[in-house]
């Protein structure tokens, strides 16, 4: 199991390496809501999760999304997909869902009932037009980046790693 914060700052930082096994574990103590791991900071997590995702190309993200949502149970699915629609079709106003179905050429609105492939339009269509929907369906939803693969883990983490060397950096310099 991976240690502390600092630990993970030296394996990325100090050009350690970091094998898939310890990518997701780290993955788990960042979006644990166990006290005892809040020295990983879950916001900062989320905010590279959302940075990383959205620098992706379209192809590479619509891969990741489809296997993730192709792996997912049913509720995961549900809740993720139904939750994303929801957000869209608020923040689109007139038209809803079917407007974004028509949109985006999406074979169903029930996500119950959508393929991973419409699933992963619909995904990249939040990621490119409502980046904020998107980013929260994430928070709420962390198993989904795991679930997107080790590349995108390794990614997030990356980002993450130096977010957090940059706060500690700026903390040690009093600002």
């Amino acid at each position: 199991m991976p240690g502390t914060v600092d630990d993970f700052l030296k394996q990325f930082s100090g050009g350690g390496t970091i094998d898939d096994r310890q990518a997701q574990q780290y993955h788990d103590l960042f979006v644990s809501k166990d006290p005892a791991n809040s020295a990983f900071d879950n916001q900062t997590y989320q905010r590279s999760a959302s940075e990383y995702i959205g620098q992706l190309p379209d192809d590479q993200f619509q891969q990741a999304a489809a296997a993730a949502v192709s792996q997912a149970a049913p509720a995961d699915k549900q809740g993720l997909l139904g939750g994303l629609l929801g957000a869209l079709a608020g923040a689109a106003g007139g038209g809803g869902a079917a407007n974004i179905a028509n949109k985006i050429g999406l074979d169903s609105t029930d996500p119950s009932k959508m393929s991973p492939d419409d699933a992963a339009r619909l995904m990249n269509y939040a990621r490119t037009q409502q980046p904020d929907a998107l980013a929260k369906t994430v928070q709420e939803k962390p198993w989904f980046v795991k679930a997107m693969g080790n590349p995108i883990l390794m990614g997030t983490l990356a980002i993450a790693a130096a977010k957090l060397v940059a706060d500690q950096r700026r903390k040690a310099a009093g600002g």
